[in-house]
Parts: structure tokens; sequence; C-alpha cells
């Protein structure tokens, strides 16, 4: 049955157009030109999103968003606030409310199509069956993005000992894949010289990648989780900026394994942006150096922007040297502005020794100090699948 979206707007022509454009899409539409009558549909219509607009006489958008997650009946319909109102207050401010989306008009008809897809595969509103059926409903699993604002931070080397302390830890099946084509570090820390797992999914159309595609290019490490690997091949960055195709692959990953690890790299490409609307959490690697603080925190505003409120982002802070010329952990708190969740201290030796035997920090030294602080992280960002 297709699914069901249900546009609110006051503006008959943007009811129209849009609506037009989503039925060629296969979507069913139902329409409301005013708050009230939007709130009174959402309850009557259960829609399985509403595109909302902001500004509307007597009850914007804000407000409707906040009365439809009050009632219970409604509280768990996704919303995209679509509006004309494109300030970073204006977008914070939608995504405190309760949206789980932000879209600024005008946009082109595939980011408003892209996004809407995306939101529908990370909430996974499924209906109850019409009749008995046999085969159980897919569970979703908790999807977590490991970034950072340049490379040299330690992103892949967290994003694989935080797969294996979690495997370790809650005891259900972990996938780490790793999203940088061409800048694929993890095959190498790891020994592994041959890495196409990424690359041979990436040739195929993105509609076209199913879970059976992906099982066929994953493997399973000694530690105990499965990998995902990107090629190390340097021309092979030419495939960073296939959105459509990380995307449609971690919509296959969030139904094959209770915990998902992506490491994401470094920045916001429109290509890892919309892999972040997949990511229940997203752990954020920063260094005790002023600049890269600065960067950072900059990121930080931008991912807030993208609905990555407190709740669902961690910052962790990595010194990878002795140095005493850099700063404290309570200074580097101050300058982001934001709370730091975890703190790794200087393992220098470790972190080689570790690369040189090909095995994960945890394998090579599980009772030392940095492993604790892996699964300190671990309490910080998961949570266990019912």
């Amino acid at each position: 049955m297709a699914e069901k979206i249900m546009i609110v707007d006051d503006d008959v022509d943007t009811l129209r157009l849009v609506g037009y454009m989503l039925q060629r899409q296969g979507f069913q539409i139902v329409a409301a030109n005013n708050g009230q009558q939007a709130i009174s549909m959402a309850e009557n219509e259960s829609p399985d999103l509403i595109l909302l607009d902001i500004m509307m006489p007597e009850i914007d958008g804000y407000e409707v968003t906040r009365r439809l997650r009050a009632n219970k009946t409604t509280a768990d319909i996704p919303i995209i606030m679509f509006s004309a109102k494109g300030q970073v207050e204006d977008k914070v401010m939608g995504f405190e409310v309760g949206a789980d989306d932000y879209l600024t008009k005008p946009t082109q008809p595939r980011e408003l199509i892209a996004h809407i897809k995306a939101v529908l595969a990370r909430t996974k509103r499924s209906k109850p069956p019409a009749g008995p059926s046999d085969k159980a409903p897919e569970e979703r699993g908790f999807i977590m993005g490991v970034i950072a604002v340049r490379g040299g931070l330690g992103v892949s080397t967290l994003a694989l000992n935080l797969s294996v302390a979690i495997h370790e830890e809650m005891k259900k099946e972990v996938i780490l894949a790793d999203f940088r084509p061409g800048q694929g570090t993890i095959a190498l820390d790891l020994g592994y010289l041959r890495a196409e797992g990424l690359n041979q999914l990436i040739q195929r159309k993105p509609a076209e990648i199913t879970s059976r595609d992906i099982g066929k290019e994953i493997f399973s490490h000694p530690s105990g989780i499965r990998l995902l690997l990107s090629s190390h091949r340097p021309s092979d960055a030419k495939f960073a900026a296939y959105g459509d195709h990380f995307e449609a692959i971690t919509s296959q990953l969030s139904v094959m394994a209770k915990y998902i690890v992506l490491d994401l790299g470094t920045a916001l490409p429109p290509a890892i942006e919309g892999v972040l609307k997949f990511c229940d959490q997203l752990v954020l690697v920063v260094e005790p150096v002023p600049q890269t603080l600065m960067q950072s925190k900059l990121m930080i505003d931008e991912l807030f922007a993208l609905g990555f409120g407190e709740a669902r982002l961690q910052i962790v802070l990595i010194n990878r040297t002795r140095s005493g010329v850099q700063l404290s952990w309570s200074q580097a708190q101050d300058q982001l502005g934001h709370a730091i969740s975890v703190i790794f201290t200087p393992a220098p030796e470790l972190a080689y020794q570790s690369t040189v035997n090909n095995v994960p920090i945890l394998i090579q030294q599980p009772d030392s100090l940095t492993a604790q602080q892996f699964f300190k992280l671990v309490e910080k960002v998961t949570i266990k699948p019912g």
C-alpha cells in the first residue's frame, strides 16, 4: 500500500503542486490548509508523514507540531517542516518542538523527495498487517555515526574499537561500515589489503541494492563484529560523492544488525548529510587544539540545524600526544560551548602496537585505560534494543 503523506500549507498553489509531484512518486496524498484542520486530520487519517508549513494564520507550524507531539495518537508521526523561514534560529526551534527534518523553500523536487524518503526510512512507522502473517516485521537496528571536522583525529580507530566494545558489552550483532571510499584505513589497520565491498555496492543502482547484496560484501572479523570496508586506493575517492548509494546502503544495513556503526569521515559533504538522517546517535571526535575546536564548534552548530540536539550528539575528546601545548579538557569544553562525553588519554605506544599487529586496541590490551574509556563511550551512545 502506498505511504500516505499529509501536506499542510495555507497556499493553495503549494498544496496543488507539491501534492501532484508526490502523487507522481507513488505516494497517497491528503491536504490541510490550516493548522487546526491539520491537527484534526492527523488524528483521523494517521498519515505516514506530515509535510508542514510554518507560517500559517491562527496556528502556526510550530504550535501544530507541539500539539501533535502532545497527543498520544499523533505523537510518533514523522514531521518535515517545509518553510520559507531559513534562519538557523528557525530551524533550531523547529527541531526543538519536535520536527524530524527541516527544509527551506524553495527547494528542488529531487531534494524534497530525498528528504521524505530518508525520514520514512529512518522512522520505519509500520502499520499492523491487515491479516495474519507468518513473517515477522523487520526490526530496525540502532545506527550511530562517527565523524570529525578533519582527518587525522582518530575517527576510524574510534569507530572500530567502539564497534568491538558494543559487541562485547551488549552481546549483540554489530556491523561496522566504512563510508570513506579511497581512504579506507580500517581495512589497512586490520591487515586487509583488498577491500572492495563498498565499491561493489556503489556500482549498482541505489534502488537495486538489497540486504542480500550487502550481505555478500560483509565478512566477519575474529572480534565478533562484521565489516563492510572501503577501498584505500586514492582513485576510488570519486565514489565519495555517491550520496544516493550511501543512503540506500544505510537503509538496508538498518535491518541487518542490532547495532550499526558508520565511519563517516570528515566534514559535512552532501553525500554524508543524507546519511545523517538515519543516525540515532552521532559521535563527533575533537582534539584539544584551538583551530580544530573552532571548526568543531561550527560543525556542532550545523549539526544542530540538521536536528542533532544534545540528546543525539556525543562529543569525544582524543588526546593523541602528551604535549603540554594542548588545551585542557575544561578549556576545550569552554571553547566548544558543549559538554564533552568522554576523554581519551594519550596512548601512542598502544595505538602503534595495535596497528603493527593488525588488531583493535581492545583486543591488543583489553585491560588498558583506553579500553575502559571505550566501554564508557558505549554507555553514552547506546540504548538496548528491545
